[in-house]
């Protein structure tokens, strides 16, 4: 079986380094930052993250400490989630090649949480230089590690110890060259989540059933990229029309 660390290091690396090719929004082909403007008649783009192939087996990992939080046994995780249809969830659905639409939502705050010795949520997503709010609710040390992904090279960002439930930290995510972040633990292995850093609103995470939606989107054509932590990128082009209702699928051959 082949464990969480060897699909990162044989595709996930691989599809962080794609994905800093396929999904560097900070500065468009002509060197122009993403505007935000006022959308008039927008259109809409739907649809769903799907896998083809054949998911990878979960990552079971023995729970060798703390025990009477973390539970009994093995740590089992679904870094491929798949539903029965084919759903693929925690992949990061964006548009490639949009300089300028609307702006982020306003009190939107990027956060992640420790409970019961797991990351929650596993994948999100953050505008640029956002400040990561960080939880721990579990009555023991979490050390939270967080890496920019460069090509397969692997940049701390921060590197923190939460000792006490209820401690809260806030860091920067300050990114120099990539758009992922991976967050580990140091002081359990099994913990991972993913934050994705886009430079404009159009990038969503699918849901359980892989579905996922954009909206106000400026008529014209695009690149719908897609991006997973384990299976890399994929991508497809769509035209969006005003006040039009676009569907489109991404697929990933597993």
């Amino acid at each position: 079986m082949t464990t969480r660390r060897e699909f990162l290091a044989m595709a996930g690396h691989v599809g962080a380094a794609s994905a800093i090719t396929l999904f560097a929004v900070r500065v468009n082909a002509q060197g122009v930052e993403y505007k935000a403007t006022n959308v008039v008649d927008g259109g809409t783009i739907s649809g769903r993250a799907r896998l083809a192939g054949k998911s990878p087996d979960p990552d079971r990992i023995i729970i060798g400490k703390d025990n009477h939080v973390c539970g009994e046994g093995h740590a089992t995780h679904d870094a491929v989630l798949v539903d029965a249809d084919g759903g693929l969830a925690n992949t990061v659905v964006t548009l490639k090649g949009i300089a300028a639409g609307r702006a982020w939502p306003g009190g939107e705050v990027p956060s992640i949480t420790q409970e019961k010795c797991a990351f929650h949520p596993y994948v999100q997503v953050a505008p640029k230089d956002a400040e990561l709010t960080i939880h721990n609710k579990d009555p023991l040390l979490h050390n939270i590690h967080a890496y920019e992904l460069i090509g397969r090279a692997r940049r701390t960002l921060f590197n923190i110890a939460q000792p006490q439930a209820g401690q809260v930290d806030k860091h920067k995510l300050e990114l120099r060259r990539g758009n992922v972040v991976e967050i580990d633990c140091d002081a359990h292995n099994w913990m991972s989540a993913w934050v994705f850093i886009s430079e404009h609103p159009y990038a969503v995470v699918t849901d359980q059933a892989g579905r996922f939606e954009l909206t106000a989107i400026p008529p014209g054509a695009y690149e719908l990229s897609a991006w997973h932590p384990v299976l890399g990128t994929t991508a497809v082009p769509v035209k969006v029309s005003r006040k039009a209702k676009t569907t489109a699928d991404v697929a990933f051959a597993g």
